[in-house]
């Protein structure tokens, strides 16, 4: 059985879950910041060690920018309610580029990394202006300045964080595609999808998708068990 150490999210369909009910897109998006404290706690409960949550993308600059600053100001609000978080062992880190991101923000995200940086029941990932395509250039550049080799080993070490390659890419919405997430470390990783859409995923379905990430056969390139049949 395959143990799910490192799970990522594309969290997908907060705006069209608000849509459908004739409210404003940035309800959904507060409802769906409050899936993502669920999902938390769920993880920790299911043994998962490290969760990645696909927060603002690099790409999401081109909305309009009401839903950029109501995203901005819910992040900020998300990381207000750290206590809950802190008490539950959550360690909060933060892959992505700082630039361009409102101060306020970055004071939060700083504050919520250095008071949970003991923590260890499970470690949360916030993907913050993030672009996959970005990473790996950024991490090349890093190791071109640093005058060291260009190989797998040292751009990994060189991503925004030294965390074990994601086992399992789950997105919700709907869509099948990654959107430049974890472009380089998800090389191997299972894939998962689904129609729900963020705000409506529920703790059994999240579940049955652990489980079935973890009854499934994982070769990365060799024969595995099937060799054997």
């Amino acid at each position: 059985m395959n143990k799910l150490n490192h799970l990522a999210i594309i969290m997908d369909g907060n705006g069209r879950w608000a849509t459908a009910r004739g409210i404003k897109r940035t309800l959904g998006h507060e409802k769906g910041l409050q899936k993502a404290r669920d999902v938390i706690l769920w993880c920790k409960e299911f043994s998962v060690q490290y969760l990645s949550l696909y927060v603002f993308s690099t790409e999401n600059w081109k909305r309009p920018q009401s839903e950029i600053d109501g995203l901005f100001k819910l992040s900020q609000q998300f990381l207000e309610d750290l206590p809950l978080l802190h008490q539950n062992g959550v360690k909060v880190i933060v892959s992505g580029s700082r630039k361009n991101l409102p101060k306020s923000l970055l004071d939060k995200m700083d504050h919520s990394v250095e008071l949970t940086k003991n923590n260890d029941k499970i470690v949360v990932n916030l993907c913050l202006n993030y672009g996959g395509r970005q990473e790996i250039v950024n991490a090349i550049n890093t190791l071109i300045a640093e005058n060291m080799e260009i190989c797998e080993k040292n751009i990994l070490s060189k991503m925004y964080q030294n965390l074990p390659e994601p086992d399992l890419i789950f997105r919700t919405g709907g869509k099948q595609r990654l959107s430049n997430f974890l472009l380089y470390q998800g090389a191997y990783a299972e894939l998962a999808f689904s129609d729900t859409l963020w705000p409506d995923l529920t703790k059994k379905e999240l579940f049955d998708i652990i489980k079935k990430y973890e009854s499934s056969l994982r070769n990365f390139g060799g024969l595995g068990d099937e060799s054997t049949k």
